[in-house]
């Protein structure tokens, strides 16, 4: 394994295109192919779903994403240090999430820490839910910012509720619902419901969205990749969302109505231990101070 093959691997996950690619990185399609198919029998693994239209990747290379970045992370930080010898030494810390969502919440808390660590070098790792976990239980990432999850997901380390966040329906402006002051599950029935898809939201928001659209016909549904996708749907007129009630998601041009029943998602980071760790000591006090809980 060797750093240009660990390029090629992450342009073309980037693109989602072996010939974007190649033209990317100035090279030619064959020889960007070659490297991922070097790298693959080298991880004995499969890490682009190949199609006709599009290259995607797999679960496995979903996984090897982060492992990718982090080495040449590490490689091009190497370098720079024999390149610039007497520079101050930055002080990594790494936070999981599953959206860029989440990261609108942290820059009140990042402040404050580099006026106690003015080399602080914050990273995020931006991957699906399913992965988040794995991280953490690696090493991977310092701390995870996620709603609490059951399940064995909760035994791998220690969690704190920073906030308990609400479920809402995003409706367009014109919607009749606007008028009400919540939404029960019959309101939904004759609705078409804008939904994310399991791998993009928790375990148990995706419980929810179950029992309100189980009875419903598999037309009358719409997936979406991301809570944002979400939102621009319903700007469209497709339908009604099931959103999570954060300032990050909300949109001025839509109204936002309580859904009947749903109980409180808790939303709040989880961690292995502090010992040891005084930047992960000092996020969570901070965290505790400082989170927008009544924005929530």
């Amino acid at each position: 394994m060797n750093t240009f093959q660990l390029t090629c691997f992450l342009t073309v996950a980037e693109t989602l295109s072996f010939a974007k690619a190649a033209k990317q990185l100035n090279i030619t399609q064959p020889a960007v192919t070659h490297q991922i198919r070097s790298l693959e029998e080298e991880l004995n693994t499969q890490l682009f779903k190949r199609t006709t239209r599009t290259e995607g990747l797999t679960p496995e290379g979903l996984i090897f994403l982060n492992d990718a970045r982090n080495v040449l992370n590490i490689i091009s930080a190497a370098k720079r240090r024999f390149e610039e010898p007497m520079a101050v030494e930055r002080q990594l810390f790494s936070i999981g999430c599953h959206s860029h969502i989440d990261i609108h919440l942290l820059p009140e808390i990042l402040k404050q820490m580099t006026s106690f660590y003015p080399t602080l070098y914050p990273v995020f790792q931006v991957i699906p839910f399913q992965h988040l976990y794995q991280l953490l239980d690696e090493d991977a990432v310092d701390v995870v910012i996620a709603f609490y999850e059951k399940g064995p997901k909760k035994s791998i380390g220690v969690y704190k509720e920073l906030a308990t966040v609400n479920i809402l329906a995003a409706l367009p402006a014109e919607h009749p619902y606007i008028q009400k002051s919540e939404l029960s599950a019959e309101d939904f029935e004759n609705e078409k419901v804008i939904l994310t898809e399991p791998h993009g939201c928790p375990d148990s928001l995706n419980t929810m969205q179950h029992e309100l659209i189980n009875r419903k016909p598999v037309s009358d549904l719409i997936l979406c990749h991301s809570p944002d996708a979400c939102t621009t749907l319903v700007k469209a007129g497709f339908g009604i969302a099931i959103v999570p009630d954060m300032p990050s998601l909300k949109d001025p041009s839509l109204t936002y109505v309580p859904i009947k029943d749903m109980k409180p998602l808790s939303y709040g980071v989880y961690y292995k231990s502090v010992a040891g760790k005084p930047l992960l000591k000092l996020f969570l006090q901070l965290c505790k101070e400082l989170f927008p809980a009544n924005a929530l």
